[in-house]
């Protein structure tokens, strides 16, 4: 299989979303046309991405659903949900660091219930806030980063603090051996490029949807 584009890629993974829920609804087949009307992309760029993954099952009549959506997570590396990622032995630890308000909201992790991504713990600098959040997975102080990262063999952080500390909590995360990162911070890290980073702005998704209104 050829390199996938990071455009692509990203399109994938939210075409697994829409495929899932088509899933639930019990609908067996689809269009790139019908694809194209669920994402605003067009039906020539969907194939492409379909085609991406060496994946040969479309016909006149679309694509398979649950087919597709086996596809596209194969070839991913993504777990369809809880259950496929026992089946597959899929399992990311992760950890959250920097628990104020964001990080706090966060610690209520049931947006990943049914997946593979499992929350071993959260950190913070104030040993304060560790002691009063309550969470369903063990809250450290950050100075035990160093220690708890490899016990409990983490390997992606959702990273929410202050944007002043951003880069350097980002560099002891990859010296705990975090191998990926998503960034809540305004900050744009500079890490070693086999550290996979995800950067989430409020403010550039707004300025996006700024930009694709006043462009039309």
């Amino acid at each position: 299989m050829a390199k996938i584009s990071e455009p692509s890629r990203k399109r994938l993974v939210e075409l697994t979303q829409i495929l899932t829920a088509l899933e639930a609804d019990k609908t067996e087949r689809v269009t790139s046309s019908r694809l194209e009307s669920l994402t605003g992309w067009t039906s020539a760029s969907i194939r492409k991405d379909i085609s991406a993954i060496d994946y040969a099952g479309g016909v006149s009549n679309g694509y398979g659903v649950s087919e597709l959506l086996d596809a596209i997570c194969g070839a991913l590396g993504i777990a369809r949900d809880e259950k496929d990622s026992r089946l597959r032995g899929i399992e990311h630890r992760c950890c959250i660091v920097g628990l104020g308000k964001l990080g706090a909201a966060l610690l209520e992790n049931s947006i990943f219930f049914d997946t593979a991504f499992r929350f071993m713990a959260g950190f913070d600098a104030n040993v304060n806030r560790t002691e009063i959040l309550s969470a369903s997975f063990p809250l450290y102080p950050a100075s035990r980063m160093n220690v708890i990262i490899p016990q409990e063999k983490i390997e992606y952080a959702i990273l929410t603090v202050p944007d002043a500390s951003a880069q350097s909590m980002a560099e002891r995360l990859v010296s705990c051996g975090i191998k990926g990162i998503v960034n809540y911070t305004g900050t744009k890290l500079i890490l070693p490029q086999d550290i996979a980073v995800e950067n989430v702005s409020p403010v550039t998704a707004m300025n996006n949807l700024s930009a694709k209104l006043s462009l039309r």
